[in-house]
Formats: structure tokens, sequence, C-alpha cells
């Protein structure tokens, strides 16, 4: 008989990211694992090829952003050495890496020059106090701010340095930083001669907009050439072959860069002129909007020009889905290269047309494929063999109707045994994500310990084209509380669960649907609302880019002082809250600020409510996919005893109540 899965399992967890094609067919890769003792993830560079097992490239613990020479012969990356990052090249057929910059606090970014003599990247660049928005006294920590944003969920509370571009010449001279000033650099593409870079930033607009633009600059350095018209977000620009036009990501229709319209593919000519989407008529988002707890999000990677210039592969999200495609560059039609019922998560296209990737799906958590220019595909790896092991439910697809007809996508994973079940609706956050077709450990936990969980995407949820995604725009709390319940409603007549026994749990946006649906609804016997956002006039003003609330419920602050926000944030009808509620939040979330999770439990408290609030330290608004293996374990195990004691799953003993019990490792981690 199979194991259940269990939080500790987490620590066997393995992750591949950032595929790279090499000449011949190898594929260079970052491997990341657990180190339980050290609570870290490792991560280093590994390599395979179709008939060759996978083997360790690079021997540091910190190794990542592998990227091959265009001539095969070396391999660049950003590495930790000596507690020290640098940029690293290493010769493909072996020998000792070399270090070709000084160390840097930060890397963004890395990039070969065509003819291999450089690498363009991004790091960060010396404090500049005439132009910065943040200086910060080290020795007493005390920081004085003059503009936004002063603080980044990714990046911590800020210095007031910034990410600029250099060029890494491999002849043995010093770097030379390409641009300057108060302004981040994105992903820099180099064009075909080499003697230009192109990257996306922030330049010359208000400072708490989401707007950017594509810009040229001389490999030498020199005057920046703007190339779009700050009409809406964009990023990782990609020079054509022939070097007349630059693909990116982005759109036109404003500065929201939230998800509430479609991220486009967009080609300009390199020169400047108009700007022309491939897949506006495709109705979908390009990227990957798939979200799971097995790795970070996953955005969108650079669109990958073909040999010829005649197609552009990219990503694309469709109802719950994230395939490979490749768009005409003269007709915009487009065709599916990898697809399935899974989310590619990471691409690279070889000079062969080889596509490598990194995909998952319900059953997979994470893997490396190619997809040969015949297309034929070919599995590189199985990193979690040890799932064979373990207890794990496919799960069913469904469809929810919603009151005005607009059909819904779900997914239930049914835990084992006869009986009716408890059932755990989970929403997620964003709002302009998507559940789908990949791997969820803390939804395979609970259906592991008895407790069937349903998930599905209501309105507002990205893949389904954006009339959908912006369909709650102004109307949080609407309609897409009506989906959320149809979805539910669908998910409990599918099977055969106990009514008394629904529990309610969600992250981010998903805390915000928890916490507002506990105040209106008895439906619940139990809720966990996890770094959720339950005052909107507070989380405004506090989270690190709050004001694209003004624009999600269109309540802008000039307006009312705030008067609409407050009326629409769950605080308003907390006090009617019965159900009893696990509270989870980290200190170090900058997204969703900590007092969002402190104020919902003190009132609660207050009011005699059966109310727990887990919080955790060093960690952010995503430690549920990114955090520190130990924070990951303790979470999934305060959800699941959460749930246990107030679901009561056949076979499954809750922990006694007592501080600290929510920490405690499940009946089933024990020896």
């Amino acid at each position: 008989m199979k194991r259940p899965l269990t939080p500790a399992d987490l620590y066997l967890l393995v992750t591949a990211s950032d595929p790279r094609c090499a000449p011949g067919g190898a594929v260079y890769y970052v491997r990341t694992s657990y180190d339980e003792p050290a609570d870290a993830s490792v991560s280093a560079i590994w390599r395979t090829a179709p008939g060759v097992a996978p083997a360790p490239f690079t021997a540091g613990a910190k190794d990542r952003m592998p990227r091959v020479s265009p001539d095969g012969a070396s391999l660049g990356f950003v590495g930790e050495r000596d507690g020290k990052t640098r940029v690293y090249v290493m010769p493909t057929g072996g020998g000792e890496a070399r270090a070709v910059t000084p160390p840097y606090a930060s890397f963004g970014a890395l990039e070969w020059a065509p003819g291999g003599d450089a690498l363009a990247y991004t790091a960060t660049a010396p404090h500049d106090p005439a132009v910065a928005g943040v200086a910060l006294d080290a020795r007493s920590g005390a920081r004085h701010i003059r503009r936004l944003p002063f603080k980044s969920d990714d990046l911590g509370l800020l210095d007031g340095t910034r990410r600029h571009l250099f060029v890494a010449a491999l002849d043995g001279s010093e770097p030379r930083q390409i641009t300057a000033g108060d302004f981040d650099v994105d992903a820099p593409s180099w064009a075909p001669a080499g003697d230009r870079i192109a990257f996306g930033a922030q330049i010359g607009i208000p400072e708490w907009a989401f707007c950017t633009d594509i810009f040229v600059v001389a490999r030498d350095g020199g005057e920046l050439r703007k190339l779009t018209a700050t009409k809406g977000p964009a990023a990782t620009p990609a020079f054509s072959h022939d070097g007349a036009w630059i693909a990116y990501a982005g759109h036109e229709h404003g500065d929201d860069a939230s998800g509430r319209f479609d991220v486009e593919l967009l080609v300009v000519a390199a020169n400047g002129g108009p700007v022309r989407s491939l897949s506006a008529a495709a109705n979908r988002s390009i990227g990957d909007w798939v979200v799971c707890d097995t790795r970070g999000l996953g955005g969108g990677g650079v669109p990958a020009w073909s040999a010829d210039d005649r197609e552009i592969v990219v990503q694309l999200s469709d109802a719950g889905t994230c395939a490979l495609v490749a768009f005409d560059v003269a007709t915009g039609a487009h065709r599916e290269i990898s697809g399935g019922r899974r989310d590619h998560n990471a691409f690279s296209l070889g000079p062969d047309g080889t596509v490598a990737f990194v995909y998952s799906d319900p059953l997979v958590p994470s893997d490396v494929a190619t997809i040969e220019p015949g297309g034929a595909e070919v599995p590189l790896t199985r990193l979690n063999p040890w799932l064979d092991e373990r207890a794990i439910a496919a799960p069913r697809a469904l469809v929810a109707t919603a009151a005005d007809g607009t059909k819904l996508d779900l997914w239930v994973i049914d835990a084992a045994g006869d009986g009716p079940k408890p059932l755990v609706l989970q929403v997620h956050g964003g709002p302009h994500t998507a559940y789908g077709d990949a791997f969820f450990f803390e939804f395979q936990v609970l259906a592991s310990h008895g407790m069937s969980v349903a998930y599905g995407n209501p309105r507002g949820s990205q893949s389904y084209g954006s009339a959908f995604s912006g369909a709650i725009t102004g109307d949080w709390g609407g309609v897409d509380v009506e989906d959320v319940l149809a979805i539910l409603d669908a998910a409990a007549a599918s099977g055969h669960y106990d009514p008394a026994r629904i529990g309610l749990a969600g992250g981010s946006y998903g805390g915000f649907m928890t916490t507002l649906l506990l105040g209106r609804s008895n439906r619940f016997a139990a809720g966990v609302s996890m770094r959720a956002v339950n005052d909107f006039v507070s989380e405004a003003g506090a989270s690190d880019v709050g004001w694209f609330l003004e624009r999600e419920l269109d309540a802008p602050w000039e307006a009312d002082a705030g008067r609409r926000m407050f009326d629409l944030s769950p605080m308003r009808t907390a006090h009617l809250t019965d159900a009893p509620l696990l509270i989870e939040h980290s200190e170090r979330d900058y997204r969703c600020p900590i007092d969002q999770g402190e104020q919902l439990f003190t009132l609660l408290r207050r009011l005699g409510k059966t109310v727990e609030f887990v919080r955790f330290t060093g960690d952010g608004h995503n430690l549920a996919r990114t955090g520190k293996p130990r924070n990951r374990v303790l979470r999934l195990r305060a959800i699941a005893h959460w749930l246990v004691r107030h679901l009561r799953p056949a076979g499954v003993e809750p922990q006694p109540d007592a501080a600290g019990a929510l920490f405690e490792p499940l009946p089933s981690e024990r020896p």
C-alpha cells in the first residue's frame, strides 16, 4: 500500500528550471533540491541529452542562469563561490570555471554576444545619491526615502541601488557599465551584429506607474533610443536574426500589468516604428499564468525567433494549461509545438530548431524534455521517482455553469475511501492567475489525508481571454463570489461529500475570498485565510504595489479618499464569521503586509471567535512556492492539522489542541 504524501516529503522534491539547448543535442538546466539541515535550497547546473543520463556540470550550491556560447564551446553562468556572486565561464568539454566579473549583490540576466567574445548582464550598480530614491545607512539600517517604490516583495527593503546593463569582454578587461540612472534594466538582447543591445526599462514615467518601454543602446554605451510609446508594459525583447525586428511581451492597453489585459506578442522595427501584435487574435495571454506550489510564478520567457525569422516561439496559456506555440510573423496565425494537459513553464529554442522545455502536470512536479525538429518528444529526466511510493491522485476535470451561463473550469482531487468525505475548496491568488494542469503539493497532501480538494477558475482568472480576466474590475466580491460558489456547487454535486464538512482555503486574493465568504456564508465548517488582503485601505498604502488596487476596484483615491476601498474590504463583514479560521502570514510579506493578518486575528479574538494565527519569519509573499524549506513544511502541517481538526476525515486523528500543535509532524510522518 502506498504511503500518504506528507509535508516532510517536500524535502525530497527536485525541480528543474531554465533549460538551454546546446549544439550537438545537449541540454543544460538548473536542478534545485533542498538541504534540510541547512534549511536552504541547493541549485546546480546539470547536463543531459537524448540517451545520456543527467549529470551535474557545476559544483556550486547556488549556480544558475546557464548560457551556452554561440559555438557551444563554453557555458556562462552565475554562481556563488566563497560567499560572493559572479559570472563564470566554463568549457563545455570540461575544466575549471573562470570568473569574468567582479562580485555583485545581485544579478538579473545574462546573455552571450553573437561573436562569443563577451557577455551582457544586468547587476546592481554602485549607488548614485544624485538620482537615487533611497539612501541606506549601513551601520544602523536607517533609510532616507525620497520616492516610490521603497520596497519590493522580491528584493526586500530597497537601498537605492539599481540593476543596470554591463558588458564583460572575455579578454580579461574590466566590465563596462552601459546604462546609468534611477531605473532598472530588464533582460538584454543582442543585435545579431553585436553592436547594439535591446532591453526594457521604466524611464521618465511616474514612479507609481506600471508602463515600461523597449530601448536600444550601443554596445559601448551612449544615448538610449526609445522604440515604444509608453502605452503599457513591455519586457523581454528579442532581436530577429536579420536584425530588422524586435519581438517583446506586453500590451498597449494602458498602465496596467496585473493581468486584467492579455499579454501579447508584439513586434517593432529595430529602428523604431509602429508596433504590431501577432497574438491579439488568439485572445489568450502569452507566458505562463498557471500557478502551483512547486516553483515560483511562471511569468513569460523571452520570445524565440526561428532560424529563418518566419516564426516566433512563446508560451501561450489557455484554459488552465500552458503550451509552446509558434506564431507566424507574417500572418499572426499560430501552431502548437508542444501542448497537452500540462504546464510548460520554461523553454529555449536551439539553433537547429530543437526545443528544450521544463513541464509539470497533475502527477509530475517537474521534468525536462525536448521536441526534436521533426516533432518527436524526448523525455530527458525523471526527477522525482520517489513519488511512485506515495498516494498521488489524478484530478477529475469538470465544468461549472455560472448563473449567467458562463462556463467555469474546475478540478477535483478525490481522497481515497468510501462514505461521504470532507471537501476543501481552494481559491487561487492574483486574482489574474489560473489553476490548471500542474502539480500541487498542498492539494495532494490534503487528499492523502482523507480530504478531497476542489479548485477552479472563476472570472478574473487568466488564460480565458481579457474579457474573462477583466470581468471583475470594480466588482471584487460580486460576480467572482457567485462563480466561486458555482464551482463549489458543481464539485459537491460530482461526488459523495458531506455538506457539513466543507472547508475553504486560499492565498493572497484567494485569502481575500476566504475572509469575505466566511463573513457572508454559513456553508463552511472551517477556513484557512493565507497572506490575504483584508483591508484595502491599508493595503493600498503599505503594499509594495498597493496602488494597483485602485485600478482593480475602480476606486481612485482622489475620487473619495479611499471610502470605496473601505466599504469593499472583507474586514467590514469579518465580525459575522462563525466558522473556525486559521490565518497564515509572513512577516516579510511586502505584497500583502502582515498587518492584513494581524488585524483580522485581533478583531476575531476580541469577538470571541475560534481563530488561530501562524506567522513566519524570513520569507515574503511567495513563501508557499519559494520560501525556506522548513517554513514551507510547517505551513503545510498547520493547514493539514487545522482542517483535520475541524473537518474530521475518517482514519486521521487530530493533533491535541495545544500551543505549537499545528507545527507537529502529522501521524503519517512519524516513524
